[in-house]
């Protein structure tokens, strides 16, 4: 098994299906007419201006159509555009660029203003709009054959030329306003597609093939507002980037000489974000601060060919959805935990987990790291507060949509000298990998939307939860205790061995999809959370691998180098979270010290 830099461009062909629909418009030579409304994406554009007015000149990859959007100039405090309707070939376009410049030279002609990769939006203080624009990209991945780009410079220009601007636009207070805005730096931590809703997940993309445009309205699309004004006048997305805020991963890996490529990508909320201290708990409309969904993409690349099959697997972190607080001081490295008020029939709590359900489907499994005892209370309140709102909640919900509430304390299990943090994970992983199961693509690769509810990845995952529920006498609580965790971990290696015998889990199986998610929180959602996160990672590739027939196994060595390959994906992605909600990087001797025969304790 070896690692491979440089992920090229997967050969898995996702139809790009969120394309432009703006190119039904008639062209002025019929016979460059796109044969495809979705079949091209504006991806390169030039910026000119006049006095009058910008017009942003847009183009696809290969400059084979081409469009304009025109901006007026004259008005000091509202927002002109439109759309011209023609569909360009090249010498047209010159044509049009070389009758304005004619058309302007009285008033200084047309000039070029700048090379541009997208309109991140337009946003207005005082009186000017202003123009965000992307002025240089990078490449950091490929998705079944679509680009992922982060951003390397982005520009802000005023629309109003400045003879029609009043004193407004030069105040002290527009100034301030215009310096806050350049201050969020766009090169980090964000990134976007033209062709591919990367802020949305595999399978999601595959149920949702024939939907024109990218869902804008989607909770992870950061720029959503900003972007609105153009949308709404061109009534299509072609101009605008969707921002996913964030981290995105990929490597190329190779098993016995087959290649496969791994994306790991996380998805911060837009909603009720937020960093730490700030931003705890859940709000009035069941927003939950740090709440990051994470997804790992498996791509089997057949080179040269269409036939490469894809898998995929969700799961996600946010904090505890009560209503809480810390308030920081220097004085206090651990502030104390407040709870800000009671809610006795917990609506928000209610709010957040069905959003989760809406999102994903049932089951909803809670994996609650936070430490059971302490000498000076703190985590200990919010765990048998969040325990009662589990509680509470399973007694009004159908039993089929009971909250899967498991609880184990990190802490206290990883100060045992025989502790084996990652087993125990893994097998935390596998009995949730049951329950959810996982997006598989199968064949063929186009399903129909009703298929979600014919398939699942197990045809018998509800009994051995079921089990442990029944082993501690309680629906909403799970505690596991020693005991049941050997038991876990030996009914994982046993169900394995079961599996690997049966004959429908192979290759060529049907489509399979994920139901239900696995929720994971500590007190941040940062350390401990990565590490379980990663369990839950190591877990689902093996099943990812073994369901693309990469694999004879369900299972990954934890020792290998694509379990090291995966865990440094899991390491960076943990990183960067925690300094985009913490304001520093995680701790990561913790995934360190899970590969230690003897665990030393995590404080």
């Amino acid at each position: 098994m070896t690692r491979l830099e440089n992920p090229k461009s997967s050969s898995v062909n996702l139809p790009p299906v969120y394309g432009s629909n703006a190119s039904k418009i008639k062209s002025t030579n019929d016979s460059e007419i796109p044969p495809d409304p979705n079949s091209y994406s504006l991806e390169k554009f030039r910026l000119y201006e006049t006095r009058a007015r910008f017009y942003l000149i847009g183009s696809d990859r290969n400059k084979k159509y081409f469009r304009v959007l025109k901006i007026d100039r004259m008005e000091p405090s509202d927002l002109n555009i439109s759309e011209d309707p023609v569909v360009y070939p090249p010498q047209e376009v010159k044509s049009l660029l070389q009758r304005i410049a004619e058309g302007n030279r009285a008033t200084g002609g047309l000039n070029f203003v700048a090379k541009v990769y997208g309109i991140v939006g337009c946003i207005k203080f005082l009186e000017s709009y202003y123009l965000i624009l992307v002025t240089k990209r990078r490449q950091i991945g490929c998705l079944c054959g679509h680009a992922i780009y982060s951003i390397e410079e982005s520009q802000i220009i005023t629309i109003p030329h400045v003879s029609v601007q009043t004193d407004i636009a030069h105040s002290k207070t527009e100034l301030r306003y215009k310096k806050l805005l350049s201050s969020v730096d766009l090169t980090k931590d964000f990134f976007y597609s033209y062709t591919y809703p990367v802020m949305q997940s595999l399978q999601k993309n595959v149920l949702s093939m024939g939907e024109e445009g990218m869902p804008y309205d989607n909770i992870f699309v950061w720029n959503a507002f900003l972007t609105q004004g153009i949308r709404s006048r061109c009534k299509n997305t072609i101009w605008t980037i969707a921002l996913v805020h964030g981290n995105f991963k990929q490597v190329r890996l190779s098993v016995f000489g087959r290649d496969f490529s791994v994306s790991l990508i996380s998805r911060r909320s837009r909603h009720f974000a937020g960093t730490r201290y700030l931003k705890r708990g859940v709000n009035d409309h069941g927003r939950v601060a740090n709440d990051v969904e994470t997804e790992q993409i498996v791509l089997d690349e057949e080179a040269g060919s269409y036939k490469g099959k894809m898998s995929s697997v969700v799961q996600m972190r946010g904090s505890i959805p009560l209503f809480w607080s810390q308030e920081a001081s220097r004085f206090s490295p651990k502030p104390d935990i407040i709870l800000q008020r009671y809610d006795p029939t917990y609506e928000s709590t209610k709010q957040h987990f069905e959003d989760l359900a809406r999102r994903y489907g049932n089951p909803i499994i809670v994996l609650n790291l936070i430490k059971t005892v302490e000498k000076r209370p703190r985590e200990m309140m919010l765990r048998r507060e969040f325990a009662n709102a589990v509680g509470y909640l399973n007694q009004i919900l159908s039993e089929e949509n009971h909250l899967k509430f498991i609880h184990w304390d990190f802490h206290k299990f990883a100060k045992s000298k025989s502790a084996n943090v990652l087993a125990v994970l893994g097998g935390v992983a596998s009995e949730a990998l049951d329950l959810t199961g996982f997006y598989y693509s199968g064949k063929p690769l186009v399903v129909k939307r009703r298929a979600l509810q014919l398939s699942r990845t197990s045809t018998a995952r509800e009994s051995s939860l079921r089990d442990i529920r029944a082993n501690s006498g309680d629906l909403s609580r799970i505690s596991i205790s020693s005991d049941t965790l050997n038991s876990l971990i030996k009914q994982d290696k046993e169900s394995e061995s079961s599996q690997l015998s049966r004959k429908d889990i192979n290759s060529n199986s049907a489509p399979k999809f994920q139901s239900g998610v696995l929720r994971t929180n500590c007190i941040d959602c940062l350390d401990r959370t990565n590490v379980a996160q990663y369990a839950y990672g190591l877990a689902a590739l093996g099943r990812q691998l073994h369901a693309l027939g990469l694999s004879d196994n369900l299972k990954v060595d934890a020792d290998s180098s694509i379990a090291a390959a995966l865990m440094d994906m899991y390491q960076s992605m943990g990183d960067a979270l925690a300094q985009q909600y913490g304001g520093s990087a995680a701790h990561n001797t913790r995934f360190e010290l899970m590969l230690l025969p003897l665990n030393i304790g995590l404080h």
